[in-house]
């Protein structure tokens, strides 16, 4: 019993030919703006992922850079204070 992988005749007859000629075309870039907003991309440098060995990690660690950052954030007055003793 040999088995082909070409469609029967019948099973192309059911098929309804396709005009794509006629379709109309989508305009260039329809997408483009909304794949900005929703794609973010961080090139992380090798030898640096390296370290962590995968995405998920280096996410980890970034988040818990942002939250001791949030906790560690001097208010804006104790800050613009400080430069001036500073300068």
């Amino acid at each position: 019993m040999n088995k082909s992988n070409e469609p029967s005749p019948a099973s192309l007859n059911a098929i309804p030919e396709v005009d794509f000629s006629k379709m109309k075309r989508l305009p260039r870039g329809k997408y483009a703006a909304r794949a900005r907003r929703s794609f973010a991309i961080a090139l992380v440098d090798p030898k640096l992922f390296a370290h962590f060995g995968s995405s998920d990690a280096v996410n980890a660690a970034l988040r818990a850079v942002v939250e001791a950052a949030k906790t560690l954030k001097p208010s804006r007055r104790a800050s613009s204070h400080s430069r001036s003793k500073a300068a």
